[in-house]
């Protein structure tokens, strides 16, 4: 440790190479006036009781000793090299006697890394808060979060920070205001949400609600929350709760510059749920099983839920008297957004089922007070135009899904559009990807041209060896489109067109650049395939929609 030096050394005594004023305090300063032993984090400088001084309770120590025998002793250094900055570190004083001990037991490699990790430490502090742990344990008692986060930012292992622990202590604190509440805190984004509820079985407080005109859609909430027992959602400016000190104060801070909102409605209670296609003799194909939420109000119950993923959704409700009953579905490919085309979720389960609507019905089924409650697609509003729609999108799927099965990389779900346009691009894509595709072609003019003229080629030769009765045509590029917000590239095509006729003819101005032209009969075969050196290529969409090229089949 340092020490000041005298004028004159005593006979016998070691020659210490200690570290200058000026050393002492950058290492002070690097360290953030903290001991960079691990885990001890006490401030070493400051001011003392009266403020009329400072008390310093910080030690420079030497890494390698200062003098001979001293620990870490090495008699390679020089002088200078004994008092650098490179060969301190900052301790308190409890600390530096254990490593300034004779019998030291901790390496040069050890504290070397002790002062890196304090310097980075300081160098993280800058412009941060400071507080002690007796400020931390007032913050608990006081319910201040942010104060809470803080510590569990400065804490030496941020890992093993003891946040439930914490965060439990608040949550008593928050419940001591008022015993006749429970109060759990969860932390949601950037927001902090208090569920609060009672323990007591009586508990009476009075919620005043002002300036209900000024809240948007307030009289049809009100209707739904007493009805169905829906959540009706009211700013924090236009209520105030009054009979608990817990809910007062946190309705105090609220007011006080967070925004914040009261939520009222009906237990939401669970029911497993089942999805399923039942055919008219009686079979059933199961889509999914998932699970459903219903409230209920003074009229009737309300059921909701999700099937796939979020892909169905379902609606329904059913009045106590029994004499009100409705069932909503629909289907939203936003679910789906972001995932693999070829991997979507229950995707052959799906299409399994699909191809028993035609001559069957959507059935989702929920299990209440061990009884299975049926609700038949039949009964929904537009059920007709529902199956259509869901029958219409899952062939397109297919056809989608066929294709990237070719492709060079993943078609992604970008966005959910489904156009017609894009449907009779796949259908006929999907066709060619099962194999050539042969069709009858009409007697009419194919192509024309000139060629050139060779001595050894007449036209008494060509009748006398004859000529092919065939011609291949390729694209000279494939076809671009849109698939769910992604470009698509397809192989070029080649039409092979079979039993055509030649006729081959010059102009009489002209006579040596002889002309010809490609008929199609009534005998005539076209064979449409895909081009067997291109592949299916994925990049980015076409900006210009109109860039989409349409061939004829």
């Amino acid at each position: 440790m340092s020490k000041p030096k005298s004028e004159k050394q005593p006979r016998g005594a070691r020659i210490r190479d200690d570290f200058t004023g000026t050393t002492v305090q950058r290492l002070r300063d690097s360290a953030g006036n903290v001991c960079a032993f691990p885990g001890c984090f006490v401030h070493t400088h400051g001011a003392n009781a009266s403020g009329d001084g400072v008390v310093n309770l910080g030690v420079a120590c030497h890494i390698k000793a200062a003098a001979p025998l001293g620990p870490r002793y090495d008699p390679e250094q020089t002088s200078d090299e004994r008092k650098h900055f490179d060969n301190g570190i900052w301790m308190c004083q409890t600390h530096s006697r254990l490593i300034d001990a004779d019998q030291s037991n901790y390496s040069v490699e050890e504290l070397q890394e002790w002062k890196r990790a304090a310097e980075i430490r300081a160098n993280a502090q800058l412009n941060q808060k400071s507080f002690t742990e007796k400020e931390v344990r007032v913050a608990v008692d006081e319910g201040s979060i942010a104060l809470l986060q803080r510590f569990s930012n400065m804490s030496a292992d941020p890992v093993n920070a003891p946040v439930a622990e914490l965060m439990r202590g608040h949550e008593l604190s928050l419940a001591n205001l008022d015993p006749r509440f429970s109060v759990e805190v969860n932390k949601n984004g950037d927001r902090f949400e208090y569920f609060i509820q009672p323990v007591a079985e009586e508990v009476s407080l009075q919620l005043i609600i002002e300036g209900t005109d000024k809240i948007e859609g307030y009289l049809a909430g009100e209707k739904a929350l007493l009805e169905e027992g829906r959540e009706l959602v009211i700013p924090s400016d236009h209520f105030r709760l009054e009979g608990s000190r817990l809910i007062e104060a946190l309705h105090g801070k609220v007011l006080g510059g967070q925004k914040g909102t009261l939520t009222m409605g009906a237990p939401k209670r669970e029911l497993p749920g089942t999805l399923y296609v039942r055919t008219e003799d009686g079979s059933e194909t199961l889509v999914d099983t998932f699970t459903f939420y219903y409230t209920s109000g003074t009229l009737r119950t309300v059921f909701e839920g999700a099937a796939l993923e979020g892909l169905v959704d379902i609606r329904a409700h059913c009045s106590h008297d029994g004499q009100d009953t409705k069932f909503d579905i629909s289907i939203s490919l936003d679910a789906w957004r972001g995932k693999d085309i070829l991997e979507f979720p229950r995707f052959s389960r799906l299409v399994k089922a699909a191809k028993h609507l035609s001559t069957g019905r959507l059935v989702f089924e929920l299990e209440m007070n061990n009884q299975l409650v049926p609700y038949d697609s039949r009964s929904a509003e537009g059920s007709e135009e529902f199956h259509s729609q869901i029958d219409w999108m899952i062939h397109y799927l297919e056809l989608a899904r066929k294709v990237a099965a070719n492709c060079d990389a993943p078609i992604v779900m970008v966005d959910t559009e489904m156009s017609p346009d894009i449907y009779q691009i796949l259908r006929k894509y999907n066709k060619l990807l099962d194999g050539p595709v042969i069709s009858p072609r009409e007697p009419k003019i194919l192509c024309k041209g000139e060629f050139d003229y060779t001595p050894r080629c007449t036209f008494e030769s060509l009748e006398k060896q004859g000529i092919f009765a065939m011609i291949r045509i390729s694209e000279p590029d494939g076809m671009k489109f849109n698939l769910f917000g992604q470009g698509v590239k397809a192989p070029r095509l080649s039409r092979i067109f079979t039993n055509v006729e030649y006729i081959f003819y010059t102009d009489l101005e002209f006579k040596d650049k002889p002309k010809f032209e490609v008929h199609t009969t009534v005998d005539t075969a076209v064979t449409t395939l895909l081009h067997p050196d291109d592949n299916w290529s994925v990049g980015e969409a076409l900006a210009d929609v109109s860039e989409v090229s349409h061939q004829d089949d």
